[in-house]
């Protein structure tokens, strides 16, 4: 056969193929794997922002403490700043005398995470109904959790990739393909090594590898399974997950529970949603733990007034004793980058080929 003939038949052959010659390159022995490089609390925004927050934003600590103590001449720290950051790291839910502003607008980002549509659930862009997510209706109206500008968002999303110590990654094997899968098995691990980017250092690139944090991860480690439909991978719920989550180089974790992926796979990449329920005292205390009062006012968050929020619409896992609700449902957007798994022993993942 002519060179020409044999190009015209080859390029044929992956028109016809499409996605499933794209699988034959990024699946090795039925496995490919993915690291996080963003991930931030979904957070649904209209462009001014009168749908969901039509009476406006939330008073940050600055703003609260000039209510509070309109002339503060004469009064003693112990009275005004030490006062307000006691409530800040040891808050109650009591209330502060502050009104909150929820979210009222009518969509959310996020699933169905009981099977149940209730007055207190969202709609789906897309019209799904029952969406759970109510951390967003704590922080849809705090200017600091809103992108593009807010600073969590700017500061905790880019530390997913900048911290290796938040370096978490899936990895699906027994893959028929990323089209379609009635079942394949999913694992959760932290990695070890920085992400692999361009020459500028913001862009990460598929193709890196990184070693499985067996030692000091080893308790981070869950599995479960999913299944893919039209590219889409979901899971199922894992009872309790930790979530490491560094920023401004202090080290705290998030607690998931029942939490499961919804994401859209593609050979280089994947995004999509992380939901499930947040323990609510582990919420707090890594906001707290990351920012304090000072970096928290840079995005009118007041911690005082969250907390008692979060307390006020939690959602799930009533404490035995008392009967409150100890988590809140939430969801969160992520992307991730192929990666080359290394697992200890050199075990090979992740369609590598990789030995450590």
């Amino acid at each position: 056969m002519k060179r020409s003939a044999r190009i015209a038949v080859a390029a044929t052959a992956v028109i016809l193929t499409g996605t499933a010659a794209a699988d034959d390159g990024a699946l090795r022995d039925g496995r490919i794997a993915y690291v996080m490089t963003n991930l931030f609390w979904s957070v649904y925004q209209t462009e001014d922002a009168k749908d969901e927050c039509p009476r406006g934003f939330n008073d940050g600590p600055r703003e609260q403490f000039a209510k509070l103590f309109p002339k503060p001449e004469g009064m003693t720290v112990e009275e005004t700043q030490l006062r307000q950051e006691i409530e800040t790291w040891h808050p109650t839910s009591e209330p502060d005398g502050f009104e909150f502003y929820e979210v009222e607008g009518r969509y959310s980002w996020g699933l169905d995470l009981d099977g149940e549509a209730s007055p207190e659930d969202f709609t789906h862009p897309d019209g799904g109904e029952g969406i759970d997510n109510q951390v967003y209706r704590a922080v849809g109206c705090i200017i600091g959790f809103r992108g593009p500008d807010g600073v969590e968002f700017i500061f905790q999303d880019k530390a997913i990739m900048d911290e290796r110590y938040n370096r978490m990654m899936i990895e699906l094997s027994g893959v028929d393909s990323l089209d379609n899968d009635d079942e394949v098995s999913v694992s959760l691990y932290r990695g070890l090594d920085r992400l692999l980017t361009d020459a500028t250092g913001e862009k990460v690139m598929p193709g890196g590898s990184q070693r499985v944090d067996a030692r000091w991860g080893a308790s981070l480690i869950r599995h479960t399974t999913g299944r893919i439909v039209d590219g889409v991978l979901s899971t199922e719920p894992i009872p309790e997950v930790v979530i490491p989550w560094q920023n401004l180089r202090v080290a705290s974790v998030h607690l998931i529970r029942d939490l499961r992926f919804v994401l859209d796979l593609a050979p280089e990449g994947a995004t999509g949603l992380v939901a499930g329920y947040a323990d609510v005292d582990t919420w707090y205390r890594q906001l707290i733990r990351n920012d304090s009062t000072h970096h928290l006012s840079n995005g009118q968050i007041s911690g005082i007034s969250l907390y008692k929020a979060l307390r006020r619409l939690a959602d799930a896992y009533p404490d035995p004793v008392t009967g409150e609700n100890t988590a809140i449902s939430t969801a969160l957007d992520v992307k991730m980058a192929q990666v080359f798994v290394v697992h200890p022993g050199g075990e090979q993942d992740g369609g590598a080929g990789v030995t450590r």
